[in-house]
């Protein structure tokens, strides 16, 4: 367990030292400063509920760093319309199916950044986790909390799964094929699109 250790100043002001062992016994001494007290009690309970490990996304000294913008990102479902309506050598009813997967599947593709936020997905901003939570949803299917007997997603085949695996692959990768590329993609998401068996 965390604990916290308030030290006085030369000039008389409290510092509250929030102290802790990483990963619990056999780890380092870890710890983190804080001018209120407050601050330092709220910082402890997330140590504590991250077994004993820095939380996610915290940088020491400065806290929860949102992550930096990318110019020209946009929303991953944006950049897959903007894919689909360049489709060359396809035919309408093509484009059409095309459009309504990325309506009703990407859009359910989630970022979650290293404070624990979860926001759309970028194309800039996606990662291979939020690749494989996807994946992972469409293969689980979502019940209903009210009505467990009720589906509010399906679970999908194999198939399926893959074939919107592949569209998104594509898309990503014209994304970085792209002169000049409208934004970077991560190099951890480029090899996991093209392995849906991973």
């Amino acid at each position: 367990m965390a604990n916290i250790r308030k030290r006085e100043r030369k000039d008389g002001t409290a510092i509250h030292q929030v102290r802790w062992v990483q990963g619990g016994r056999g780890g380092t001494w870890e710890m983190e400063k804080f001018g209120d007290e407050t601050a330092a009690e709220e910082f402890k309970k997330l140590v504590d509920a991250h077994g004993q490990q820095w939380p996610a996304g915290w940088d020491k000294g400065k806290g929860f760093v949102e992550e930096a913008t990318v110019d020209g990102d946009m929303l991953l479902v944006d950049r897959a319309h903007r894919y689909v309506d360049r489709l060359t050598g396809t035919d309408e009813r093509t484009r059409r199916d095309y459009k309504r997967d990325v309506d009703n599947h990407f859009a359910i593709i989630q970022h979650t950044q290293p404070s624990g936020r979860v926001v759309p997905a970028t194309i800039a901003g996606i990662t291979a986790d939020d690749v494989q939570d996807w994946v992972r949803a469409q293969e689980t299917g979502q019940l209903d909390p009210d009505d467990p007997e009720t589906w509010l997603r399906r679970a999908t085949r194999p198939k399926s799964i893959a074939n919107r695996h592949g569209l998104l692959s594509a898309i990503v990768q014209a994304s970085v094929e792209a002169d000049p590329p409208p934004q970077p993609v991560p190099d951890e998401v480029r090899p996991y699109l093209h392995d849906i068996g991973t």
